[in-house]
């Protein structure tokens, strides 16, 4: 929507006009505590925020007791002893959403309203999984994973681990299913925390880098105190960790005589310890926005520390690389600044991390199911119809998976092809 200002002082659009008799109706707006200056406010419903200056909350709130935008002017003029204008406010909130109504003009949402699927969960039905017992609990089995992976290494998760059947196409096939469920696992653990601390998250599919990853909407974390967000952040590894303590407990038993499992067992729960630590390892890429990154940028105070740290980079490679554009970052707080110089060195450590991700677990699942399809394929169905019949579904199930992935990639940015397609040839 194309706005513009007229020389009297009005905010037009093409729909509606701000001026000093129009009458401003805000949505059910959430208001926080000032922290740092600033006040959080926003809507729950889409899971948008911004901050602002205590004088602007009292803007949205003289507007939102239904006096007139020209009223809310005098009475600033009037407290203040200077001419006040806020048109320009009242448009960027009507940008960011926040807006429901301009005189009778109703104000479209176009972000996606948020539904709760778990709205019949509340903290008093999961309080209890995050209660300081629990997480000595969750630390202790953790502890626990480490000692054990120290005195037996044998149970340190290997990528061979992941083909836990005799054929490579059944395991890759059922951990694409089951591995959703594992991908569940953990989100339901930030999810019920976040219910657990009075929010709400929801579940989205996206891909990070060339990697496919489900993960839990949490906008709403911002109207949790401070203290109480590591743990949503951390109740995702938390779980975790007690599924690969589980998994490791019955392996111990296993081979101590106390239990019986077969072997299809034995290595299944094998896959899933491989599965589950590299999925917290995954956590400390610093260079992506994990579970870990959150919980330092919380740490911080910062909300943008990923995207600042990138900038911060930039314009240091900017001395000797001329294509990166320096960013000015005079006005941003020194408390800020720090942040920003002390997360850089984490920003490379979770480089290195995800390409430790790349050595030694992405490249050789790849490398072993290539070495499995082309020995299937060159000894032909004839001779062994099932190792044949393996790698070509293992093939099927590869192709599939890179053009999910694909699809993924390039969905954001389709919109935006076409436009340009349409402007060339317009």
């Amino acid at each position: 929507m194309m706005v513009t200002k007229s020389a009297g002082g009005q905010t037009m659009a093409d729909d509606y006009q701000i001026t000093d008799n129009s009458v401003i109706k805000f949505h059910d707006l959430f208001k926080g505590e000032e922290e740092d200056g600033l006040i959080l406010v926003g809507r729950r419903d889409i899971g948008s925020y911004v901050s602002l200056p205590a004088e602007a909350i009292e803007v949205i709130n003289l507007l939102d007791s239904g006096k007139t935008v020209g009223d809310v002017k005098k009475v600033l003029e009037e407290k203040y002893g200077e001419e006040v204008e806020i048109e320009d406010f009242v448009q960027d909130m009507i940008d960011n959403e926040m807006v429901q109504f301009v005189d009778d003009f109703e104000i479209e949402t176009t972000s996606q309203v948020q539904k709760d699927l778990f709205s019949g969960i509340t903290e008093k039905h999961v309080g209890w999984m995050f209660s300081k017992p629990a997480w000595f609990f969750y630390t202790v089995l953790g502890a626990a994973c480490l000692v054990i992976f120290a005195i037996y290494p044998r149970y340190i998760p290997s990528p061979v681990d992941f083909f836990f059947h005799p054929w490579y196409s059944v395991a890759v096939l059922f951990m694409y299913f089951f591995g959703w469920i594992l991908v569940a696992f953990h989100e339901m653990a930030h999810l019920f925390a976040a219910k657990s601390v009075g929010t709400e998250g929801y579940f989205s599919l996206s891909n990070r880098l060339i990697f496919i990853v489900a993960q839990t909407n949490l906008g709403n974390i911002w109207t949790v105190p401070r203290e109480k967000r590591y743990i949503v952040y951390f109740a995702g590894m938390a779980w975790d960790a007690v599924m690969v303590f589980a998994c490791l407990l019955f392996l111990l038993l296993s081979d101590r005589g106390t239990i019986t499992l077969s072997t299809l067992w034995y290595n299944f729960l094998k896959a899933i310890i491989f599965i589950k630590v590299w999925g917290i390892i995954w956590q400390f890429r610093f260079n992506m926005q994990t579970d870990v990154y959150y919980t330092v940028a919380n740490s911080f105070k910062c909300r943008n520390l990923l995207g600042d740290a990138q900038s911060y980079i930039k314009n240091f490679l900017s001395k000797f690389i001329k294509r990166f554009e320096k960013v000015d970052f005079t006005d941003t707080p020194k408390s800020e600044m720090r942040a920003i110089k002390w997360y850089t060195p984490l920003y490379f450590f979770g480089a290195l991390v995800t390409l430790a991700t790349y050595f030694f677990r992405n490249i050789p699942l790849i490398l072993l199911q290539i070495f499995r399809a082309w020995d299937g394929i060159t000894v032909g169905y004839a001779q062994a119809p099932r190792v044949f019949t393996d790698a070509a579904v293992l093939i099927a199930l590869n192709v599939f998976n890179f053009g999910l992935l694909g699809f993924l990639i390039l969905r954001p940015r389709w919109s935006g092809f076409k436009q340009r397609v349409r402007a060339a040839f317009t």
